[in-house]
């Protein structure tokens, strides 16, 4: 049976029940009513018949045999005309009499006025309201994806029905560019922008977007829409930080300086954000570039100091990802290969957002790897943008899901702690995600 029907009914069934268990009381007093009525016209009709009886009596002796029968003969009919003995009733008999009467007459109106105000008004605010389609197994499935894939495939369709969604393009943007499809993504929030011109959100993601694109480069249409936005809301943290960046590739520390301080000021106080602009500030006041991306063209400043300025073999990973034999049996060939750099905080944690992200297929394994800036997440979080000091871990994952977050039964493994620049990293594949 359909589960939507299945509601319903059970709904109707529900609400019959209330009704009768409310209603029960009040057609009981109906009936009683009317039994209260049929009582009140024997008792008039007794009542005539004894006054004419008395008339009828009145000129006979107290003792005679015809008085003494009449009198017989009128109580068995009384009590064969009543259920009960005789009683002349006294006056609050009567009003209670008069009242089941009336409330006998009132009753079916009543009766429907209470129903219809149990019933209607909860009907239809749960019609207005509630979500009765909740129960369709299409609905569900429409709300509980089981990977990013399918998450984004669904996004597309509802899209297809309704394009003039904005968040709707803007999360189809953002999921986009998390499973690293970055043309599918700018063409995402082109369309989002298209629809909301002065969303500054928009306008940075869709920057974010086309430097990926573009070999991570802020230089170009990326700049131009990141300082629109912050034009709009000068307090906008991805375009603080982008600004930030495209200014410390363009050789300009101050201009770096002055969009970081301000993003410091709209970031929590304890976030790892937060930990990770303080120290690209901290570098920068000290004379050092926190990035390693040069000019953008033979015009722009010189580069920073060489000391600043890491060498492309400082801002990579070299290695190779295997699989523990003991997990070959689990493999599915045609699942997603996951290589992902991670920063480690002051307790050895991975934290902040991927460094660099690889995809493969698990039927590539063993695989030899190589991370840099091409395979940057975003241009505020790249290998080469780490100190010197830093200490960094490379994680794979075998996801049948292709889902970025880790589901059980996936396949992984980490690496030692490197830093970057390491050429020998070795990681093996050898737990199941619970």
């Amino acid at each position: 049976m359909n589960p939507l029907i299945l509601l319903y009914g059970l709904l109707c069934l529900l609400a019959t029940c209330v009704v009768i268990y409310v209603m029960r009381p009040l057609w009981q007093r109906a009936a009683a009513g009317r039994e209260g009525d049929a009582s009140a016209i024997a008792l008039s009709v007794l009542r005539e018949r004894r006054r004419e009886l008395e008339s009828a009596l009145a000129d006979l002796p107290a003792d005679s045999p015809e008085r003494r029968s009449a009198l017989a003969e009128f109580a068995a009919q009384t009590q064969q005309d009543l259920p009960q003995p005789l009683n002349t009733p006294d006056t609050t008999q009567q009003r209670a009499a008069d009242s089941a009467s009336q409330s006998a007459r009132r009753n079916p109106w009543l009766t429907a006025a209470l129903a219809a105000t149990l019933i209607v008004p909860p009907a239809a605010l749960y019609w207005m309201a509630g979500a009765p389609d909740a129960a369709d197994p299409i609905v569900r499935s429409e709300r509980e994806p089981a990977s990013l894939e399918e998450l984004v495939a669904t996004l597309r369709e509802r899209l297809k029905r309704s394009p003039d969604q904005v968040q709707g393009w803007q999360l189809l943007g953002r999921s986009e560019m998390a499973l690293g499809r970055i043309p599918e993504a700018q063409a995402a929030f082109e369309r989002a922008l298209a629809l909301a011109p002065s969303d500054a959100q928009t306008r940075v993601d869709l920057a974010d977007a086309i430097a990926q694109g573009q070999g991570s480069v802020l230089a170009g249409r990326p700049i131009q829409l990141i300082r629109e936005a912050l034009a709009s809301d000068p307090k906008q943290p991805k375009a603080l930080a982008l600004a930030g960046a495209y200014e410390v590739s363009q050789g300009n520390p101050a201009g770096a300086i002055a969009h970081w301080r301000a993003l410091l000021a709209v970031l929590p106080a304890d976030s790892p954000q937060a930990a990770q602009i303080a120290g690209y500030l901290a570098n920068l006041e000290a004379g050092r570039t926190p990035l390693a991306a040069g000019p953008s063209s033979p015009a722009a400043a010189p580069p920073p100091a060489p000391q600043a300025a890491p060498s492309q073999a400082a801002s990579s990973l070299r290695g190779r990802v295997e699989l523990d034999p003991a997990l070959a049996a689990r493999l599915d060939p045609d699942a997603t290969l996951f290589v992902v750099a991670r920063s480690l905080d002051d307790q050895g944690r991975p934290s902040g957002p991927p460094l660099a992200v690889l995809r493969a297929r698990a039927a590539e394994l063993p695989l030899a790897f190589e991370l840099d800036d091409r395979q940057a997440m975003s241009p505020m979080a790249r290998l080469s943008s780490l100190p010197p000091n830093a200490q960094v871990m490379v994680i794979a994952r075998v996801s049948k899901s292709a889902d970025a977050s880790v589901k059980a039964g996936d396949l992984q493994g980490r690496s030692v702690t490197v830093a970057p620049g390491s050429a020998d990293v070795r990681v093996r594949i050898d737990t199941v995600a619970e």
